[in-house]
């Protein structure tokens, strides 16, 4: 048994081999039904929908399966990295993703008239970055292959923070200032793809691995005001503004067929207003018939609500309500500071989208985008979660 003291210095604690072998039971139990429960509502929400693009049912669910496939190899990876390699790989990964970010910016300012191939304007956001687009020839079964440098982000950015903050000392004023301008720099880069939502997300991640640092929050408090007028500035000189208007005026003006958006949030009511207490049945929705949008992406709560009823999304929010429980039973139960933060950051991860999805779901809050973690369908965003479960579960296994 370690006899090292709790403040005994993280660089070297990190090394002392794990003498757990598995990771925490309920943890796993809520990541695998998740994943699965994921896999059986994509094949459910987008057979309708696959099988008028792609002549088949199929299409779907055998990409989320294949990106699945990838972020189980990333998974393992870091569950059985040791946390020093992780600390080590930190910096680099996060300047890389940083400059991706920032390629991103550029080519969001310009005018989608432009539609560079590799970084494509898609409803007006450069949020992608393909490595064979058209008319490169497609891969097998994966087809062209991209990914959202934003999603690589929400990873990175916790890796780096819990890096940063571990290694920080109270007494140092620069230190604490220099960590929110790497935030609001990370954050307002992808404002500029633009893609207002994640950069807030982010944000939060953030500003919760700091409160969980112990550091003080009188710098928190002289950085929100700038921050925020960066943000309402950035949001009002966006060529999106009227978007983002309109998605507000849709969820809380009561009009719900005043635009497209409107459409959006009625049908996903009538979706879960029809559910009722037990749902429809299993594969008998009638919104996944091309009324809803988005019903494979962060419609795909309305789906389930619809045929599974209030009893299936209360019994999925519990699942998801007992993995952030259990993510943070982690952090709280780890003594090393570097290995506490990455457990917060990723959990609060988890924890922020699901909120943000379900909230979106359900009229609180206007609509975002927010894919539902673990169940939604989309590769960029499965991979990187899975890899940073990865290291949670990797934690849980460090001896307390």
């Amino acid at each position: 048994m370690s006899t090292l003291p709790v403040n005994y210095k993280s660089k070297y604690r990190l090394k002392v081999r794990n003498p757990k072998r598995f990771p925490d039971k309920i943890l796993s139990f809520c990541i695998v039904f998740l994943l699965s429960f994921g896999i059986i509502a994509i094949y459910d929400s987008t057979g309708i929908l696959s099988q008028q693009i792609y002549k088949t049912p199929y299409k779907f669910v055998l990409l989320q399966l294949s990106w699945l496939a990838v972020g189980a190899v990333g998974f393992i990876i870091f569950y059985n990295l040791e946390l020093s390699y992780i600390k080590r790989v930190a910096r680099p990964l996060f300047y890389v993703t940083a400059s991706l970010l920032a390629l991103l910016a550029i080519f969001g300012v310009l005018p989608c008239s432009l539609n560079f191939i590799f970084t494509p304007c898609v409803n007006g956001a450069n949020r992608w970055l393909y490595f064979n687009p058209h008319p490169l020839p497609p891969l097998p079964v994966l087809g062209v292959l991209g990914f959202q440098p934003s999603e690589l982000a929400k990873f990175s950015a916790v890796l780096f923070f819990a890096s940063f903050l571990s290694d920080m000392k109270t007494s140092i004023k620069d230190e604490t200032i220099k960590f929110f301008i790497f935030l609001g720099s990370v954050s307002l880069l992808i404002v500029l793809q633009p893609n207002m939502s994640t950069a807030a997300l982010i944000f939060a991640i953030g500003l919760s691995m700091y409160f969980a640092s112990g550091f003080s929050i009188k710098p928190f408090l002289l950085a929100l005001p700038p921050f925020t007028l960066l943000g309402l500035l950035a949001m009002l000189a966006s060529p999106h503004s009227r978007a983002r208007i309109e998605r507000f005026t849709a969820a809380f003006s009561g009009n719900a067929d005043a635009n497209v958006v409107g459409y959006h949030v009625k049908q996903i009511l009538i979706a879960l207003g029809s559910g009722g207490i037990f749902g429809v049945g299993f594969g008998q929705s009638r919104q996944k018939f091309n009324y809803l949008p988005e019903v494979f992406a962060d419609s795909i709560f309305a789906i389930i609500g619809e045929e599974l009823g209030f009893v299936g999304t209360v019994s999925l929010v519990f699942v998801f309500g007992l993995l952030i429980y259990k993510g943070y039973s982690v952090a709280l139960k780890s003594k090393d500071m570097y290995a506490r933060l990455l457990a917060v950051g990723i959990t609060s991860w988890i924890a922020i989208q699901f909120f943000v999805n379900i909230s979106a779901m359900t009229q609180l809050i206007p609509l975002t985008g927010m894919p539902l973690p673990l169940i939604s369908y989309g590769g960029s965003s499965l991979v990187f979660m899975l890899m940073g479960i990865g290291v949670l579960s990797n934690i849980s296994r460090m001896k307390s």
